[in-house]
């Protein structure tokens, strides 16, 4: 579940950069991602994140001081552990604004400590996920239970 909300994201952000979405909105944004197979849990979380990122970026990463066009290069043992695919995704979220530099030295050395398997996109949006909701006071603990343990869930 927690990739799909990734995906999700990242499809949002590429509609509507600016934000630009409001409740009236969600309605027919939700019948599209539902028609791309995404369930009303998924699409519902993602679509809060989405609304609330604004106040979500000001508390949690007001420390980033990196340019959203600061490039990251990755060492050779990284290469080595990171698939080209899964580099490119990053690269595509960070500069959607999704993920920061910080954020994404935190995936790139989570995947490294994994010990030296190769990592694809699908575990990448599961690091993401991750991080989004670690960092982000919008997804509460209980939310996050909720979210991640509904038995209406579909498996993918």
């Amino acid at each position: 579940m927690e990739r799909h909300i990734v995906e999700i994201l990242a499809i949002l952000l590429k509609e509507y950069p600016e934000g630009g979405i409001t409740p009236d909105d969600f309605e027919p944004i939700a019948n599209n991602l539902i028609g791309l197979g995404y369930t009303h849990q998924e699409i519902e979380a993602a679509l809060f994140w989405f609304y609330n990122r604004n106040e979500m970026q000001f508390q949690n990463r007001s420390v980033n001081n990196f340019s959203k066009d600061s490039f990251r290069f990755l060492h050779d043992a990284e290469r080595h552990v990171i698939s080209p695919e899964a580099y490119g995704y990053l690269i595509e979220l960070q500069q959607l604004g999704l993920i920061n530099l910080t954020e994404m030295d935190q995936i790139i050395e989570r995947a490294v400590m994994l010990g030296g398997r190769r990592i694809d996109v699908d575990e990448v949006k599961m690091f993401i996920a991750a991080i989004i909701m670690e960092q982000s006071t919008v997804f509460s603990p209980a939310m996050q239970t909720v979210m991640l343990k509904t038995p209406s869930d579909k498996v993918h």
